[in-house]
């Protein structure tokens, strides 16, 4: 199975990625069994009369409306965020499980996609099935309708498209372009969650599918489409089941014999005028507010106290630092509040927005007496937050004149699992470097009182850092080289072991400057433009060779858990996933073990 068969053992599959895939595993078979036992239901006797006209279109239509009901239930549970931080915490000694909660944003993304599945197959089945009792003209609820009649003149006609149109929506500016180019337009689409589910919860209210009450007296032939009660004896003259059902229709209790012909066998199965009326059928009620009204109720308490949380700890602005980086940068420090390193929050500021928050990691460790963010201002909020905070100014403003905000959070993440591992790789790509920055500022704390810190086991920690080019060093390489001095003082400069990599061209003058470069005065590219200073460690050039840098780290942590930790696209993510795993089958006589973890929020 996935892991193993690629030459895992169980043990190290059941400790990497073993909990993730059973999980999935499982709640793929529960959409299967849902599906069939659902579609066996639908073929039981009751909805004989409804199969004969529209055969498989009515048990798959309910069994993918089953896969809905599920999926519909489960897709909140992830986003519950301050569950899944008590969910993490119960497990902090069981990483295994513990990393399963890290998933949580991918499998929403996953129910999404099983909904986007099961819709599909419900909508596609009803369409048919519309389609067919509409010609057929001999189902009440579709008497002398045309589809469009039912489509957009019915409970479930309506509904139906209500969830269809605002499912994709949702998915559509949920993709990754869109999401990370336009966030305002995922956030607030996003939230048609709500005529979702409200449609979702009404679909099924006016009973459009009927089953027979009374099968044991007027049982149906799903092949003749013919009845006749149940008394041993055939009758002559009897009428076709359309027939029946169409009388049925129209209220007409009693069919004219007379002009039809072609069922005088006695032991032919039918439906005499005399009997037409002993069809007894019943609506179906709605059953999807029984599979989503726990979810819903979880999810609107969770809103509930976020919302009291948020508003009722009003952060102020103490400090505002530009960094005039190849994209402007905007420092916010906040009033502090409890932390973990590696967390994110979500951020509002009431004066530009009313309704928008936005999410960012933090920037800052416990230890230090306040809280920080840095943002990038490539979008409206961000410039306009920018502009409020008087980043455009020439003269910084006062504490007093910068605008209140409100956080959502902190919220954790896997990162905040690098201490327990006796090393760890931190794998930044552009700018997937934010998360690290709270990360080596706690690890720092950590090194310079480990008595403080009972848990603190890292020995060492290298650190990637893929850059596109030479103008993207920024701020982080400011932090870099700050951290580069701390642990020198400390008498552990080897402890964080910076490799710096960019991944485009250089020019001639990069060239001459590195030729020319003193190496005892550190890297001549890597520079702080304000104090002059320069990166101890190289820059290298070009992409890393990710299989020598795992066999280099495997080599030097012989019998040792290595927790890697990733920031960036999800081409390299699947890279140093594969690696990882491939590394830990490599050195499994040595006991080397190597942990993948990727940030998702």
């Amino acid at each position: 199975m996935f892991g193993c068969r690629n030459g895992m053992s169980v043990g190290q599959w059941l400790a990497t990625d073993g909990p993730m895939y059973i999980f999935v595993i499982l709640w793929l078979i529960s959409n299967v069994i849902l599906f069939i036992t659902t579609y066996q239901k639908y073929h039981q006797d009751q909805f004989t009369f409804l199969r004969f006209y529209v055969n498989k279109g009515l048990p798959i239509a309910r069994g993918a409306a089953s896969m809905l009901n599920f999926n519909c239930a489960l897709i909140l549970v992830p986003v519950c965020r301050n569950l899944v931080n008590v969910l993490r915490g119960l497990f902090e000694s069981k990483r295994s499980i513990r990393r399963l909660f890290d998933k949580n944003i991918l499998f929403h993304k996953w129910c999404a996609y099983m909904i986007c599945f099961a819709t599909a197959l419900h909508v596609s089945a009803h369409v048919f099935n519309v389609q067919r009792l509409t010609n057929l003209d001999v189902y009440p609820e579709t008497n002398g309708k045309t589809p469009l009649q039912v489509l957009f003149g019915s409970v479930p006609g309506l509904t139906g498209v209500g969830i269809t149109v605002s499912l994709i929506v949702m998915v559509i500016t949920a993709s990754e372009q869109i999401r990370r180019s336009f966030f305002e337009v995922f956030w607030y689409t996003h939230h048609l969650f709500v005529v979702f589910y409200v449609c979702l919860c009404f679909h099924g209210y006016s009973g459009f599918v009927r089953s027979q009450t009374n099968f044991d007296k007027v049982p149906f032939s799903e092949q003749t489409g013919q009845c006749n009660e149940r008394t041993g004896q055939g009758i002559n003259g009897c009428h076709p089941w359309d027939d029946a059902l169409r009388a049925l229709a129209n209220n007409v209790s009693c069919l004219n014999s007379t002009f039809i012909a072609g069922f005088d066998d006695v032991d032919s199965f039918c439906c005499p005028c005399e009997t037409v009326n002993l069809l007894q059928t019943v609506k179906g009620g709605p059953k999807t507010w029984r599979w989503v009204i726990g979810p819903l109720a979880l999810y609107i308490f969770e809103r509930i106290y976020r919302y009291y949380m948020c508003h009722a700890r009003r952060l102020t602005i103490l400090k505002v630092v530009k960094h005039q980086d190849t994209t402007p940068v905007l420092e916010v420090r906040l009033t502090k509040v409890p932390t973990q390193a590696g967390q994110y929050i979500f951020l509002h500021c009431p004066k530009v927005s009313q309704t928008e928050w936005h999410p960012f990691t933090l920037t800052s460790c416990p230890e230090l007496d306040y809280i920080s963010v840095h943002i990038r201002l490539v979008g409206d909020w961000t410039t306009q937050f920018a502009e409020a905070c008087g980043f455009y100014d020439e003269t910084p403003r006062e504490a007093a004149e910068l605008p209140h905000v409100c956080i959502d959070g902190p919220f954790g993440t896997s990162s905040e699992d690098l201490y327990h591992y006796p090393a760890a790789m931190c794998v930044a790509a552009g700018i997937g470097v934010t998360p690290f920055a709270s990360l080596l500022q706690a690890l720092y704390f950590r090194k310079s009182n480990p008595s403080a810190y009972p848990k603190f086991k890292t020995k060492r920690v290298y650190f990637y850092w893929i850059c596109p080019g030479f103008d993207a060093w920024g701020w982080f390489a400011s932090l870099l080289m700050e951290m580069e001095r701390k642990l020198e003082e400390l008498g552990e400069p080897d402890f964080l072991d910076i490799r710096v990599f960019t991944s485009r061209g250089w020019s001639n003058d990069d060239a001459t400057k590195i030729m020319l470069a003193d190496p005892s005065e550190g890297d001549a590219i890597i520079r702080d433009a304000e104090t002059g200073r320069s990166l101890k460690h190289k820059m290298n050039f070009g992409r890393p060779m990710w299989d020598r840098e795992f066999n280099d780290i495997a080599d030097k942590h012989g019998g040792e858990n290595v927790g890697v930790f990733f920031c960036g696209p999800k081409v390299l993510s699947t890279q140093l996933h594969k690696l990882s795993n491939q590394t830990t089958v490599e050195r499994a006589d040595q006991g080397t073990k190597f942990f993948y973890n990727k940030e998702n929020f």
